[in-house]
């Protein structure tokens, strides 16, 4: 009985669903481990280096046959690249500061908007984003990114004095503010991962919840396949298209978050 009821978890289709919500290695991925650290290749891995080949590629093949009336990828690059230029990066930064920083928030974006959306993928089904660890990893190195451009473009002491000291402050209300400050930039990258983390997560839950639903009339009596099935079906159809929706809405206020971080940086104190 205890091996029948082990085969039969295995096999239960809301282990594969609960498996979708959780970074775990693949059965064809070899096992690396160095120094007690385990480096296999899991899920989170294989759609961030989809998503990767997935920017890339975009990329090459709008270039590669490019035309003076843009279609197809060509056109869906050029008007990507043209709203993060016109809504991101330079409603925040100035030219001169855009030009240089615009490769690198448009490239940003795109990672993570491909990540969000390999995730909603049948089969794939595992959403990097939504990974406390990945977002974290994410907005980790943005922040820190952005610490180091500042201190090497005015000096860590003047970096960090007008960073966390506000201009036109009375004196008396400093060691109220600094401490304030201080914070605030210590949750920079806390409250960036965690928002792309959580938004990602729950959209998938639901989604799941709905196919969950699926589940459960199809193995109940004949009326749940005529009243539940249909709706769970329209509503998993219906929220699938808000997901796609909500990844390009993360995409973009990562983006955008990237850009003002990094122009915070360049101007401290403004």
């Amino acid at each position: 009985m205890l091996f029948a009821a082990e085969a039969e978890e295995e096999t239960s289709p809301f282990v594969e669903l609960i498996n979708h919500l959780t970074p775990h290695q693949y059965g064809w991925a070899p096992t690396w481990e160095i120094a007690g650290i385990d480096l296999s290749i899991t899920n989170a891995v294989f759609n961030m280096w989809l998503a990767a080949f997935l920017v890339m590629g975009t990329f090459w093949v709008a270039a590669s046959k490019r035309k003076l009336v843009p279609a197809g990828i060509q056109n869906f690059v050029e008007v990507t690249m043209d709203f993060i230029k016109s809504n991101i990066v330079y409603s925040v930064m100035k030219p001169k500061d855009a030009r240089a920083w615009f490769p690198y928030v448009a490239a940003t974006f795109l990672f993570i908007l491909f990540m969000n959306l390999v995730g909603l993928v049948p089969w794939i089904g595992f959403t990097a984003t939504s990974n406390i660890w990945v977002a974290g990893a994410l907005a980790l190195n943005l922040y820190l990114m952005a610490v180091a451009i500042g201190m090497a473009k005015h000096g860590p002491f003047t970096f960090w004095r007008k960073t966390v000291v506000p201009p036109d402050v009375p004196k008396v209300l400093l060691p109220l503010m600094v401490p304030i400050e201080i914070i605030s930039q210590l949750a920079r990258p806390f409250s960036l991962a965690v928002r792309l983390f959580a938004n990602m997560l729950a959209g998938h839950v639901i989604l799941y919840i709905f196919v969950g639903f699926i589940f459960l009339a199809g193995s109940s009596f004949a009326l749940a396949h005529v009243a539940v099935i249909p709706v769970a079906m329209v509503l998993e159809a219906g929220f699938t298209a808000f997901e796609i929706f909500i990844s390009f809405i993360q995409a973009v206020i990562f983006a955008f978050l990237a850009t003002i971080y990094i122009n915070d940086a360049l101007h401290p104190g403004h």
